[in-house]
């Protein structure tokens, strides 16, 4: 069995930002139109942990606890980079 590859940049990025979106009440465009994802309204810690929670499920990956600190959690692209970096699959779960 080969192991699935890595998903695009784009693909995270969809996912992310739909899960947002989904998440905190506001469409994709409202996501990307902030500069960081902490000026989203209602975006905070509550909304963090149960944004990582989906995305972990949906990539089947584990984010090791080290690596969540607030800078991970700035932009979409820095999120994305921090599940790349924790080995997301290609494709949900």
């Amino acid at each position: 069995m080969t192991p699935a590859p890595s998903p695009t940049a784009a693909a995270l990025t969809d996912s992310i930002t739909g899960t947002l979106a989904d998440l905190l009440g506001l469409t994709a465009k409202d996501v990307l139109a902030e500069r960081t994802l902490f000026d989203l309204p209602g975006f905070d810690s509550v909304a963090i942990v149960s944004a990582l929670e989906r995305l972990e499920d949906h990539w089947r990956v584990e984010v090791p606890a080290d690596r969540i600190v607030p800078e991970a959690f700035e932009t979409v692209d820095s999120l994305a980079r921090l599940l790349g970096a924790a080995g997301a699959k290609g494709g949900p779960a």
